[in-house]
């Protein structure tokens, strides 16, 4: 693991300090005492060229510095590169010197791609060639290549040391240069150092099956493309599904707005129908209020409630094509002005069919004039083929339309409305909507003090 690769997302550590690269004088003194001795080893390692064995080696340093581009994504904050494998493997089939070498060109890559700050580059080459020598010897002390069981041994000792010993580099740099506690780092997640072992581990069999054909070195590092393109693709599918996700919800939201704008202007609009005769101003907001009381006295709520309190609160929208010759008229009206007046719940109904999103409140709209026995208008549907919310908003229109004045008649008073709702029990109202509404005048849910508070409003 590098110094940067413990930032989520791989970017560069970001250390505390004055100094340069932010890091502080005690974190400068330990980066060079990890420095130090990796340099020296590299310039050993350089002037021993002499005994590289060119077709191991190339291929070791081809697999190592393709695989460090490679990654393995845990999750989204957690990225690994299965450059460790090869990295191993070097320590168990390379002299220290070559292995030294390939530790430096498999960095290449890396430091081209992610262009992390020189000293942290740099602490990262010492780093892994601190470890790759301690992996190194390990191996050499137990006995690598040797006969099968000992090498496992061998190898797998290697491989836990390499990854200990990188871990163990690693956390002083962490704790002095971002003034972290050591589980603060990250280093001792249990689940990374796992992985990360796995990883080192695949280089045993890799280095005791190695032979000199390259088409077989390729073929060590086609499992891993493999891997890492189809997370690669896993990723983008989820992404591409966030985005999906984000956009659908942004498009809820608007569509939520423009619902809600919408029904906010045809609400100004049903007020704006009331307010053209000042004795009927208020008359929707009214007959909504008590729609809903009598609604939720028949047990309704949710969904049903809001159906009911939108289709009174919009059931005389349709009145907006009434003229005021009939609408304002002080006498009683005639035949042909009654088929006018009487056309305003199918015209309610066409305007609310038209927007698309308020379908399920037309049909309340359409028949709060029917009455039970089949003589209302526009259908004369009788009974319950009157649907629920038109004979809710049919008793709470009938009884704000007795207890208002109007230009061709006084108001009446609440008893008066309550007495005529009474007669018309089971001819004009429906039985049921009759008695949530005496249930909720008993509750004084409705009543005169109500209905003037209403209107006062």
């Amino acid at each position: 693991m590098s110094a940067a690769a413990v930032e989520t997302g791989r970017q560069p550590m970001r250390l505390r300090g004055t100094l340069l690269g932010g890091l502080t004088p005690t974190a400068w003194l330990y980066w060079a005492a990890v420095v130090a001795p990796a340099a020296l080893g590299i310039l050993v390692a350089a002037d021993h060229v002499e005994t590289i064995d060119w077709r191991r080696f190339a291929a070791l340093a081809v697999l190592a510095s393709v695989s460090q581009l490679l990654s393995f994504h845990l999750n989204r904050r957690r990225v690994f590169h299965p450059a460790i494998v090869f990295i191993v493997a070097g320590a168990l089939l390379l002299p220290p010197e070559l292995m030294i070498l390939l530790i430096v060109i498999h960095c290449v890559p890396d430091w081209l791609k992610q262009r992390y700050p020189w000293y942290i580059q740099t602490f990262n080459i010492a780093n892994y060639v601190l470890s790759g020598v301690a992996a190194w010897a390990v191996g050499q002390a137990i006995g690598f290549p040797a006969s099968p069981g000992r090498e496992a041994v061998a190898g797998a000792c290697a491989a836990v040391t390499f990854v200990v010993a990188n871990r163990l580099l690693l956390l002083p740099m962490l704790c002095l240069g971002r003034d972290l506690k050591p589980r603060e780092t990250g280093l001792l997640d249990g689940e990374d150092v796992t992985i990360e072992l796995v990883l080192a581990l695949m280089a045993v069999p890799l280095a005791h099956f190695w032979s000199d054909s390259l088409p077989l070195a390729a073929l060590a590092l086609a499992p891993l493309f493999l891997i890492h393109f189809t997370q690669r693709a896993v990723l983008r599918l989820e992404e591409a599904s966030e985005t999906i996700v984000e956009q659908n919800a942004s498009l809820e939201e608007a569509h939520r707005a423009v619902i809600e704008r919408s029904t906010a202007a045809l609400e100004a609009l049903s007020a704006t129908v009331d307010a053209r005769d000042t004795y009927t101003a208020g008359h929707s907001r009214r007959v909504a209020a008590s729609a809903s009381v009598i609604a939720r006295e028949l047990g309704l709520s949710g969904d049903e409630l809001d159906i009911v309190e939108q289709a009174a609160l919009l059931h005389d929208i349709g009145k907006i094509g009434v003229p005021d010759a009939v609408l304002l008229k002080e006498g009683p009206l005639t035949a042909a002005e009654w088929v006018v007046m009487r056309s305003h719940p199918e015209e309610g109904a066409r305007i609310i069919e038209r927007l698309g999103y308020l379908d399920a409140v037309v049909p309340g709209i359409r028949h709060h004039h029917e009455r039970m026995d089949g003589r209302g208008y526009p259908e004369g549907l009788l009974g319950d083929e009157i649907p629920l919310a038109a004979r809710i908003i049919h008793v709470a229109d009938s009884l704000d339309a007795m207890t208002t004045k109007r230009l061709y008649r006084e108001e009446r008073s609440f008893e008066e409305a309550l007495e005529e709702i009474r007669r018309g029990r089971g001819t004009d109202f429906c039985d049921l909507c009759v008695d949530a509404f005496e249930r909720a005048v008993a509750k004084r849910l409705i009543g005169r003090l109500t209905l003037v508070q209403e209107h006062a409003a």
